[in-house]
């Protein structure tokens, strides 16, 4: 097990307050950060330790002070070792429920393992609670374990009725994955069924079935985002160094919240942020579904808003840390999703181009103007990966990569890697008398393959569908101006085979329509504009569908079932891909899904290399076509 050194925990030891909270008159934000990457009882092993939750715990600390206006001082940090049962109880029931008071904004974030115990309580169907892991929790015992229950105690002592609840754990759901050195479950290694059952408990669940109870903060009082469904695995992933950033470990779904709360605009609630940590999780593979409150009023309010409260809130901006001569330091680091290359400019109009992103921070150089520490940066201009899909060979056979090199030919977009212990975003691996394909995540993304020299075609289709994945996902904006919605049927993603469906897009700005489908077979077709309508134009405000209900134009949901995915652009000028004589859609395979995001670079315009981002939106959604 490997042990921290105390300099690199921090803990708030000094008095958090100049005053107590009666003699406050303006309420203000308060935060209990948890992030347990080293458990003290469990070795570094699958199941034992995490990688990245306590760099999870220190990026939400960086955009909630940076980022959100929470006073430094406000925010709890308990890492690692620091964050036992005890220390996490003290935090909630003593120094929040102490120092809030009505009508603060209080956020608990939890990183580490999740786990079950048995249920005495009678209120659940499968005779187990689930629990957040502390540091201490043992291995032979749920001795220290915080059971939902509890853990619900505690928050019920809060004076505060502006409670977020962030976790990014998981309580079961160990059956789909596949174990790669790029991911670990955040499901603590430990068989609650090797532990003694009390007396006192009674399963109500049939055999077999699935617990759905979930981890389920008071709703009445409390908006609980959680990064898996309760029958899932919550993901601690590995994001690679590209584009001049570092690599590193972390919750799926904090690093992609953390992203979007740095992006979000002071008017965007915690269901528009929610929403574009769910979208970018999807559009990216993983296989995890967070999980939103429903029922909690507070979804709709704008980001950690309380009346009047202290320190100033961030636009989409990011803060200057430090300057020297010609370079700045700017806040947030990987969490931003910056590039080498992108621009930014600070309300003074000086430029910067960035040159590193680090863990924390992000180095650039200033290309004109003159800034000073404090100043607020935001991103102009983006410069897209050109990284192509790599897959790594596992463990199949010899003459299926032999068929495999033959079938890929000279396609760039797909790169194969012989050892297992490079990263790849795939990793092909036969099963017995079938190949499988593995995402970095463990989950199977293609199975039931054929082996040997007649696996080449069929490995290398659904490669060529996965990179096709991999360009439409990564042409986001991330720093859009205006807000694009797309929603296919009312909101469905799970179709049926033979199931009619339209989408409807939505737009804050006037611009003119593209809308594009991955299918199922990797066909990737430009569904708008189309031949009957060579270019579509969406007013500011308004929405369209496609296709109308007087068209004469029917979409359906057609074979083989499997994960697709649609993408909408909104332009200020349409992208002129053209249309063949006599077709209706403009169609292919991977290889259209880069003219489509080439058309997008082209028609929006470039600075120094890298694309600018104000003047169009996009959005997507994943579906899933079932038999």
């Amino acid at each position: 097990m490997r042990r921290f050194a105390s300099l690199f925990v921090i803990l708030i030891a000094a008095p958090l307050m100049a005053f107590g909270p009666a003699d406050r008159t303006a309420s203000t934000h308060w935060a209990l950060v948890i992030g347990i990457t080293d458990y003290i009882e469990f070795d570094d092993v699958e199941g034992g330790d995490l990688p990245g939750a306590e760099h999870d715990a220190r990026g939400v600390r960086d955009v909630l002070v940076m980022g959100k206006g929470f006073p430094e001082e406000n925010v709890k940090m308990l890492l690692n070792q620091d964050a036992t049962r005890a220390a996490i109880e003290s935090g909630i029931t003593d120094w929040l429920v102490t120092n809030a008071r009505p009508g603060d904004n209080v956020v608990i974030f939890f990183a580490g393992h999740g786990s079950q115990m048995w249920d005495e309580s009678g209120d659940e169907p499968d005779g187990l609670d689930e629990t957040l892991a502390p540091a201490d929790v043992s291995p032979t015992s749920t001795e220290f374990d915080i059971s939902d229950d509890t853990f619900n105690e505690w928050l019920s002592m809060l004076p505060a009725g502006n409670v977020l609840v962030i976790l990014d754990n998981c309580n079961s759901g160990t059956g789909t994955r596949s174990v790669t050195p790029f991911s670990r479950g955040r499901l603590l290694g430990r068989d609650v069924n090797g532990i003694e059952k009390p007396a006192t408990v009674s399963r109500r669940a049939l055999p077999g079935q699935d617990d759905e109870s979930g981890f389920d903060a008071d709703g009445a009082r409390v908006l609980e985002l959680a990064a898996a469904e309760p029958f899932q695995q919550a993901v601690d992933a590995f994001f690679p160094a590209e584009d001049g950033a570092e690599p590193f470990h972390g919750g799926a779904f904090t690093t992609y919240l953390v992203r979007e709360l740095w992006r979000a605009p002071a008017d965007a609630s915690y269901e528009d942020a929610f929403d574009r940590a769910y979208e970018a999780l999807k559009r990216n593979r993983f296989q995890q579904d967070p999980q939103l409150s429903e029922d909690v009023g507070m979804k709709d309010l704008p980001l950690f808003f309380v009346e009047g409260a202290d320190g100033d809130a961030i636009d989409g901006a990011i803060p200057i840390m430090s300057v020297s001569g010609s370079s700045a330091e700017l806040a947030g680091g990987m969490a931003l999703g910056l590039t080498r290359g992108s621009l930014l400019e600070t309300e003074a109009g000086a430029r910067l181009v960035v040159e590193a992103v680090g863990q924390r921070t992000t180095s650039v150089s200033i290309a004109s103007g003159s800034v000073s520490e404090g100043d607020r940066a935001r991103l102009t201009a983006f410069r897209y990966s050109t990284a192509p899909l790599l897959v790594n060979l596992g463990s199949a056979d010899s003459e299926a990569i032999a068929a495999l090199r033959s079938a890929l030919g000279d396609d760039t977009g797909v790169r194969l890697i012989e050892d297992e212990n490079t990263f790849s975003h795939l990793i092909i691996r036969r099963q017995g008398q079938e190949t499988r394909i593995v995402g970095s995540d463990g989950f199977i993304r293609h199975d039931g393959l054929p082996i040997g020299a007649e696996a080449g075609q069929a490995l290398a289709e659904a490669l060529q569908r996965e990179a096709a994945a991999k360009r439409l996902a990564d042409m986001d904006n991330p720093g859009q101006r205006f807000g694009v919605d797309l929603e296919i049927s009312g909101g469905m993603t799970d179709l049926g085979l033979g199931e009619t469906l339209t989408f409807t897009v939505r737009s804050e700005r006037a611009g003119y329509v593209t809308l594009v489908d991955l299918g199922t077979d990797g066909t990737v077709a430009m569904l708008i504009p189309n031949g009957d309508q060579p270019s579509l134009r969406i007013e500011a405000g308004r929405s369209l569908t496609y296709p109308s209900s007087d068209s004469g134009v029917e979409l359906m949901a057609l074979e083989p079932a499997g994960r697709g995915m649609v993408r909408v652009f909104v332009t200020a000028e349409p992208l002129g891909i053209r249309i063949g004589d006599g077709e209706t859609y403009a169609y292919g395979g991977a290889e259209f899904a880069q003219v489509v995001t080439e058309a997008v670079k082209q028609v929006v315009g470039s600075q120094d290399g890298a694309v600018r981002i104000d003047s169009w939106a996009t959005a997507s959604i994943v579906y899933d076509i079932h038999n």
